[in-house]
């Protein structure tokens, strides 16, 4: 995770320079450096890997982070300036616009939300960093308390936390969005998901080639940013294509290509993974995950940080990477992450509505709805009466929210709006929504990890270029009627193992974290049943405690939900403790709650 730490005020408020002054003494003191200074600004970088920095030429734009295209050199009109670094290039970065009036205006996060940005205000400063640690106490948050109602609602649907903090005081900002700090404040989502969904059976323009030829621009540029790397192999098409194109455009690059599996029939993909390698003539180390419990200790540190980590998930898995991280001195972690969206996994039923949408009536080809039909393994007729369904836009019903969620959950989640990527998705056939969503539930996959303190967490596939021409090409090419990732498989034919190109399975861990989770029922069940989150409502107990039965860990697969409380659960606590230590009372918040 690359870090940083913006502060801003107007120099002429000598209580915020003071302020300011204590920052820096606690940064100093952290092992972070003074990076640009200037009266009323102050942007701190860590000692260790710390991001570039690029200022526009008329001081009002700072950009932070890896930004591939040609940054303006004016930065006057922030939301031009804005425009531009969108539309005109991508990377992994955050920019900030200042001016002599307002020493920070505006906030944009690039979509492929590679680097995080918080803000909040600490009497007369403005704070902009990559999180809310330990070493800015002098300048906290006012007024800074957990926010129990977005806790609740993300049980429900974890996107409530794709563009925001469960901490009130702390604001975060959306991939792709521009967020104002003047009085009026809100967000605008300049990088919109829907404008670049297309439908339709027809696209000539779209050859597999050149979506291989954005993949490898994307790795390479990617792969130019920072020093040595690792590489995930896990057997599946996704990571296959990245080391594939690693191969192609940076071989030297990679110290290590490692494959992690579980002694499970259905969740070894080590056959697969070995058949990459040797396709592309690489030396494979194979890495066994223990069977154990859930580890509490490894998922505790997320409350170490602003945001739940749902990257410490796996924290054997985590640990070790970040181990062999420092081994060979790898700056970056290359991974698959993101391809089941961009490149859409096949046998959806619904794939008719982009036909529908898409073309008149007398180009309806039957032998479309034949082979949608087959990939789905369901008659015609009911592939004919969902298409027709999508094409007339007839809202699907949303599948009825777990039994162990409280009514306190349940209502904040129907309080709560919906996320920016998704606030105009219905307009999109039901395969290209799905796929926007697929793309914003993996945006979730962040915060802090060990191996992420270690190295930058590389996701090719989500890179904005990668993202913008998996979305513009339509459902119905991608997976060429309804066939799993077709389109991608051609794109790299030539380049994967006939073993990886015609797989259509993937592997199935859900025995793997059945049994881990069945391990540690009665320190979940302890942990869960008298935690914050039932005390805050947002639990039915009951239902938690059916949950955690043993024969129902291991044959329902109900990992997903059980890890989400245990995440939440151990963030909720490590804030109340830590919000007491600031001099509050951690019963009274809550009581609060």
């Amino acid at each position: 995770m690359r870090d940083y730490v913006l502060l801003t005020w107007r120099a002429a408020d000598g209580d915020a320079s003071a302020r300011a002054q204590r920052a820096a003494a606690e940064l100093t003191a952290s092992q972070w450096t003074l990076a640009h200074d200037r009266p009323g600004l102050a942007l701190w970088l860590p000692n260790r890997r710390p991001p570039k920095v690029h200022l526009s030429a008329d001081g009002r734009l700072v950009l932070i982070g890896d930004y591939f295209g040609r940054p303006p050199q004016a930065a006057a009109q922030p939301l031009a300036a804005a425009r531009h670094l969108i539309d005109g290039g991508w990377g992994g970065y955050i920019a900030v616009f200042t001016s002599p009036e307002q020493p920070a205006q505006a906030i944009l996060r690039d979509p492929s939300g590679a680097m995080d940005a918080l803000t909040w205000r600490a009497e007369g400063l403005r704070v902009i960093a990559s999180d809310y640690g330990s070493a800015l106490r002098a300048v906290a948050p006012v007024q800074l308390s957990v926010d129990w109602n977005l806790l609740g609602a993300s049980l429900v649907e974890r996107l409530h936390l794709a563009g925001q903090t469960p901490l009130i005081g702390v604001t975060a900002v959306t991939p792709g969005a521009f967020r104002s700090l003047d009085a009026a404040g809100g967000e605008r989502l300049l990088w919109r998901p829907s404008v670049f969904v297309r439908t339709g059976a027809d696209a000539p323009e779209h050859a597999p080639q050149t979506l291989a030829s954005a993949i490898d621009g994307v790795v390479t540029a990617l792969a130019s940013a920072e020093g040595p790397a690792i590489a995930e192999i896990s057997g599946g098409l996704d990571s296959s294509i990245v080391a594939a194109a690693l191969q192609r455009t940076n071989p030297a690059k990679i110290k290590a290509w490692i494959n992690y599996y579980v002694e499970d029939d259905g969740g070894d993909e080590r056959a697969y993974a070995r058949a990459a390698a040797a396709h592309l003539d690489l030396s494979l180390t194979e890495v066994p995950k223990p069977q154990a419990g859930v580890d509490l200790a490894g998922l505790a540190q997320a409350g170490a940080s602003a945001r739940p980590s749902f990257r410490l998930v796996d924290a054997d898995y985590d640990r070790d990477l970040a181990t062999r991280c420092a081994q060979v001195g790898a700056d970056q972690i290359f991974t698959g992450l993101g391809g089941d969206s961009v490149f859409m996994q096949g046998g959806s039923p619904r794939l008719a509505g982009d036909l529908f949408r898409g073309q008149p009536p007398w180009r309806w080809r039957l032998s479309t709805l034949h082979t949608v039909a087959a990939n789905a393994k369901t008659s015609i007729w009911r592939v004919i009466r969902l298409g027709l369904l999508d094409a007339a836009r007839v809202r699907q019903a949303r599948p009825a929210p777990p039994a162990w969620l409280g009514e306190r959950a349940l209502a904040a989640h129907r309080a709560q709006a919906a996320p920016l990527w998704l606030d105009d998705a219905h307009r999109c056939s039901f395969t290209k929504r799905s796929q926007v969503e697929g793309l914003a539930r993996t945006l979730l996959v962040t915060g802090r990890s060990a191996r992420s303190d270690h190295a930058t967490v590389v996701n090719p596939l989500l890179s904005q270029p990668v993202m913008e021409a998996g979305l513009a090409t339509p459902s119905l090419i991608l997976t060429a009627n309804g066939d799993d990732r077709a389109f991608a498989r051609a794109a790299f034919a030539d380049r994967l193992a006939p073993k990886v190109r015609d797989r259509r399975s993937k592997g199935d861990l859900s025995r793997h974290y059945g049994l881990a989770l069945a391990q540690s029922a009665p320190q979940l069940r302890e942990l869960l049943l008298d935690g914050a989150l039932a005390k805050a409502g947002l639990l039915r107990l009951d239902a938690v405690e059916a949950m955690l039965a043993p024969e129902h860990l291991i044959w329902s697969d109900p990992y997903r939900d059980i890890i989400a409380m245990v995440v939440l659960e151990l963030w909720a606590r490590a804030w109340i403790e830590r919000l007491a230590g600031r001099g509050g009372s951690a019963e009274r918040r809550a009581k609060k709650a």
